[in-house]
């Protein structure tokens, strides 16, 4: 992992006006989120904390951050607090002293953040924000439910992860603003993905933070909690934002299949379940020879597949394609097009990529689906 790394937690979750509710969770999250990024077994981060300050002692700390970076150092900057937005629907994020009358004198503007990360010469950003309507953050004008990436967060390497979409509520436990010790719903998760591994999905003993993203939000849906995080990013390369706990897999192994899988038999009773075994090509498979002019047929029909529609769905079947082809399809999750045209090279560029393409779209979209996109390749 080279160049610094550096992390900055922000967490209000006690606020002079009453109409602010006490958060439960953000100072104990900020503690639990600062011990996995600085160990140096996991994170290694230089970890800083804000705890339950005024609105000029965040706003310093957070120009500070992102000052005299260094283009290959990682900055992860984190915040737990109360989101609000004002009559533009604009987002601010709450300090200790906000008084949600006087948002633009008292609170952090989201803009003012945008600013800083824009301005900063590190190429590799990660913001995660844990409040009420933190998928505002990049959209738009008011009623606007598009995400302009490039609009709202320009340049390269920034990735933004929210607890919610633009208009819902940031859970803790049961209900919004219960008191207690639990941690927030979307920091939780967080936390236990990289304490545990578990968020190292394809156990290459790194998590990337589409892994990331993508353990957070299915262990958020498992949950049955009402609120989608979100995420957001425009990369030139992957960012690392931990190494895993667990041992990593052999390249091309299969980390579901073990030895004999498919066979019907298992494991004895008391025996260790065996390391997954890798994926073999099937004998007798050529190499995909179609011609370029094939790649334009295979993108439009991709394109079509509701699958195909969002950055999230569009990492979930490049994730089940590379489990076919044993590789990894690597998306940057901006541009649709882009995408897919990735996806589908991947596929006619390997060895049996057509029918590992097919059974993608089977498994993931059915087979009418499929069919569909059969008849895509046929000259």
């Amino acid at each position: 992992m080279p160049g610094g790394r550096h992390a900055l937690l922000v967490a209000t979750g006690t606020y002079d006006n009453q109409a602010l509710s006490r958060l439960r969770s953000p100072a104990g999250d900020a503690l639990a989120l600062a011990e996995v990024l600085e160990d140096p077994r996991i994170g290694d981060f230089e970890v800083d904390r804000v705890v339950d300050r005024p609105h000029h002692e965040v706003t310093r700390a957070v120009e500070r951050f992102f000052l005299d970076r260094r283009r290959d150092d990682l900055l992860l900057l984190h915040l737990s607090c109360h989101g609000l937005k004002n009559d533009n629907g604009e987002l601010h994020f709450a300090t200790a002293d906000t008084d949600r009358r006087l948002l633009a004198s008292t609170s952090v503007p989201a803009r003012f953040v945008q600013r800083q990360m824009s301005q900063c010469r590190a190429r590799s950003i990660v913001l995660l924000l844990d409040c009420c309507y933190s998928g505002a953050f990049l959209t738009g004008g008011k009623g606007d439910t598009t995400v302009h990436v490039r609009d709202e967060l320009a340049g390269h390497g920034r990735v933004v992860l929210t607890a919610t979409n633009r208009t819902e509520y940031a859970w803790e436990g049961e209900r919004v603003t219960e008191l207690g010790p639990e941690p927030s719903r979307f920091t939780g998760a967080l936390i236990e993905g990289l304490r545990s591994g578990e968020a190292d999905r394809d156990r290459d003993g790194l998590i990337g933070v589409q892994e990331l993203y993508d353990y957070v939000y299915e262990e958020l849906r498992d949950s049955g909690v009402r609120q989608r995080p979100q995420m957001w990013a425009e990369l030139e390369h992957r960012v690392v934002v931990a190494r895993s706990v667990l041992p990593a897999l052999p390249h091309g192994w299969d980390r579901e299949a073990g030895p004999g899988a498919g066979s019907g038999a298992g494991p004895a009773a008391g025996e260790p379940a065996q390391a997954p075994r890798p994926r073999v090509p099937t004998p007798g498979r050529e190499r995909s020879r179609l011609p370029p002019t094939a790649l334009l047929p295979v993108t439009e029909a991709l394109a079509a597949l509701p699958c195909m529609e969002d950055a999230r769905g569009r990492q979930q079947f490049a994730t089940v394609l590379g489990e076919f082809l044993a590789l990894r399809v690597d998306l940057r999750g901006v541009r649709q097009r882009e995408d897919v045209v990735a996806i589908a090279r991947a596929a006619l560029n390997q060895e049996g990529g057509e029918n590992a393409l097919l059974s993608t779209v089977a498994l993931l979209e059915g087979q009418r689906a499929a069919a569909e996109v059969g008849d895509s390749l046929r000259p």
